[in-house]
């Protein structure tokens, strides 16, 4: 990465974990002193009073190449995040969508891609299996098939245009206002990560020294049943998560006295 502080494009900043990043962002002044967030949005009338806003229609390159210039890295949450959706409905968000991020990121030169993928890539293995960073995928939907695509364009581009890139295979997103009802509507919290988790795993894949190239990481909280092995995000980026789902919702589980 080049010296100074990075500008960083958000896309999808207003979706679920968009929100929640950009909510940890202004929130952690470590954060902005390491790079400036620029907020990428489909809805031309968008407005923040916090941040800068750049267009960006991930099925259009044109608008993604303009929306690049000058920027260092490019987080790319922008997709249909629906598990039940048809293939008609994933082609331009999640395949050809993906696509164009990669390509505009390398016309424009930006240094590094992280990749919003998801556990419904690995969901074939089941419960009970902690999945490998090297385990093979193995989507049971088209939604997962779908990430499993961008993950494969992330190993592409590095490989063929020294792009580097960081997929996170993300588990069960749970902003703080959605904790509760998490905790009582799951039987098992093996895959949920917290926001202050996603948001430190998302921070820790932008500041990752230039060195970093390459990797497909476990997107869940330090959770004490994890159907994702978290060694490779410890030893590639340092992330090191605070949180426990078990432990948060047996407390917000508690009778109160």
């Amino acid at each position: 990465m080049k010296r100074g502080r990075l500008k960083v494009i958000l896309l999808g900043a207003t979706g679920r974990i968009g929100t929640g990043f950009v909510e940890e962002y202004f929130n952690n002044k470590n954060y902005q002193k390491k790079y400036e967030l620029i907020l990428g949005v489909h809805n031309k009338k968008f407005r923040s009073k916090n941040f800068k806003v750049r267009y960006t229609l991930i099925e259009n390159i044109k608008t993604l190449n303009k929306a690049f210039n000058r920027v260092d890295v490019v987080v790319n949450l922008a997709a249909n995040p629906d598990p039940e959706a048809e293939f008609n409905d994933l082609i331009k968000p999640n395949i050809i969508g993906a696509y164009n991020v990669f390509e505009a990121a390398r016309i424009s030169g930006c240094k590094r891609v992280i990749f919003a993928s998801s556990v419904h890539a690995i969901g074939g293995y089941g419960h009970g299996y902690e999945i490998k960073a090297n385990d093979a995928p193995k989507p049971i939907d088209l939604y997962g098939a779908s990430k499993v695509f961008g993950e494969a364009l992330c190993y592409t581009f590095f490989s063929n245009y020294g792009l580097s890139c960081l997929a996170i295979r993300i588990g069960a997103y749970t902003s703080n206002d959605q904790m509760r009802n998490v905790c009582f509507s799951r039987h098992d919290y093996d895959h949920v990560i917290s926001q202050r988790d996603m948001g430190q795993l998302i921070n820790k894949c932008i500041i990752a020294p230039a060195k970093i190239k390459y990797g497909i990481l476990s997107g869940i909280s330090n959770n004490k049943k994890k159907d994702m092995d978290l060694k490779l995000a410890k030893k590639l980026v340092n992330y090191v998560p605070k949180d426990d789902a078990y432990i948060l919702c047996k407390q917000i589980k508690k009778p109160a006295k």
